[in-house]
């Protein structure tokens, strides 16, 4: 029997907008810890060092909301066909044609002459919708949080492509991009597991030094368009929540040699932990959502961690913490191990990562740490985003530029 597309339609509604809440990652963390109580040009064409919150933020009071028509893809059990699922929401494999009303507008307007491409095209998509019905108003939370960032200019090369939300379901449509960071470095280290262990490369991050420097390039060039463009905090920086997207290089591009050396574009995914920088730097970051956080060692700032003893108050995620996660997210790309910490447990590691500002030395005491030789590229990269004091981390301008070198 025939599946029953859901009717969706492109809009903004006058709505009161949703509390912001938030919560853990689509993707299940390492070990989550929760607090109680398309472009392919370079991705510095628009972002200088420099740039700042120069223009105002879209003021978006309602999400956006789908056009076309949504078909779950179904298996041979004719059970939905999921991407993955977390603790809050659970993302299906879709996919989606122009809706009725769309074809019978176009044939109206035009009718005598076909459309110039076909009408019933299909797109597969990603739907992540909640698992329970307490975490609807943490996805339309983040619905909100994805309509501004869709709307903020610059958007196309730093984050998952959102086409709007299901008012059925109450799910968040985007893009299906299948391939996420930490498939991909798992992917890379069981690659260099399979080489002599006494090559010249075992010192060199896993997948290489050339895509590795490329792909720290276009990451800390995504969060600093986030930071000073979007004027926005991830909250929950992981590689479970950077995809890729695959660059489509053409021939000239090929022959030229001027091809990336790392072929992906890195998204952001996953803004439930999202919290919006004041355009006033005396007003303090909102902490209502980061109080639904969870918190996923190694790769949560230890300032945050330390918040998960304190009893009363909620510490916000910041621009500094988020340096911080993106920093261990390199240094789990450059050793290809994504509990990073040596630890024999979950206890163990979670201890060394309230020492997070320690995180080099500890990594390098790890079996993989001869990829993050004294004095080379990644610890120089790192070293000053993972400093104890947050105020003394380095900025994502001076960050670009000191990857860049």
């Amino acid at each position: 029997m025939a599946n029953t597309p859901f009717q969706l339609s492109l809009q903004t509604s006058e709505a009161t907008p949703p509390a912001q809440i938030s919560t853990s990652s689509l993707t299940p963390p390492v070990t989550p810890i929760a607090k109680e109580r398309h472009q392919t040009s370079s991705p510095f064409q628009d972002i200088q060092p420099s740039q700042s919150l120069t223009a105002p933020k879209p003021n978006v009071t309602a999400p956006l909301y789908f056009t076309n028509d949504l078909e779950l893809i179904r298996n041979g059990d004719n059970r939905p066909v999921e991407f993955g699922r977390g603790a809050w929401s659970i993302v299906y494999k879709a996919r989606s044609t122009p809706s009725t009303q769309q074809i019978t507008n176009t044939l109206t307007n035009n009718p005598s002459t076909p459309p110039s491409s076909p009408v019933t095209t299909t797109r597969i998509l990603a739907v992540k919708a909640p698992v329970r019905r307490d975490a609807r108003p943490v996805l339309e939370a983040e619905a909100l949080t994805l309509t501004r960032l869709t709307l903020t200019k610059g958007h196309e090369p730093y984050i998952v492509p959102f086409h709007g939300t299901h008012s059925d379901l109450g799910g968040l449509v985007m893009t299906a991009i299948p391939l996420a960071l930490s498939t991909y470095i798992e992917d890379q280290a069981d690659i260099a597991r399979t080489r002599q262990p006494a090559t010249p490369t075992m010192f060199d991050p896993v997948q290489g030094p050339a895509s590795y420097k490329d792909l720290t390039r276009k990451l800390i060039a995504g969060l600093n368009w986030l930071h000073q463009v979007a004027g926005m905090v991830h909250g929950d920086i992981k590689p479970h929540n950077i995809l890729l997207r695959l660059v489509d290089a053409d021939e000239s591009e090929i022959e030229s040699g001027a091809t990336s050396a790392f072929p992906f574009e890195p998204l952001f995914a996953d803004f439930s932990s999202a919290v919006d920088i004041p355009d006033d730097p005396s007003v303090p970051l909102d902490t209502t959502r980061a109080s639904m956080s969870a918190f996923t060692p190694p790769f949560t700032a230890p300032e945050m961690l330390a918040s998960l003893t304190v009893t009363t108050g909620d510490v916000a995620p910041t621009p500094a913490s988020d340096v911080f996660s993106l920093a261990a997210t390199l240094l789990a790309a450059a050793t290809g191990d994504l509990l990073l910490y040596p630890g024999t447990s979950n206890m163990q590691r979670l201890a060394m990562a309230r020492q997070g500002h320690q995180i080099i030395d500890l990594t390098r005491s790890g079996s993989s740490g001869h990829r993050v030789p004294r004095n080379g590229f990644v610890e120089k990269l790192v070293k000053p985003a993972v400093v104890k004091d947050p105020a003394m981390r380095i900025s994502t301008g001076d960050w670009i530029e000191l990857a860049s070198s």
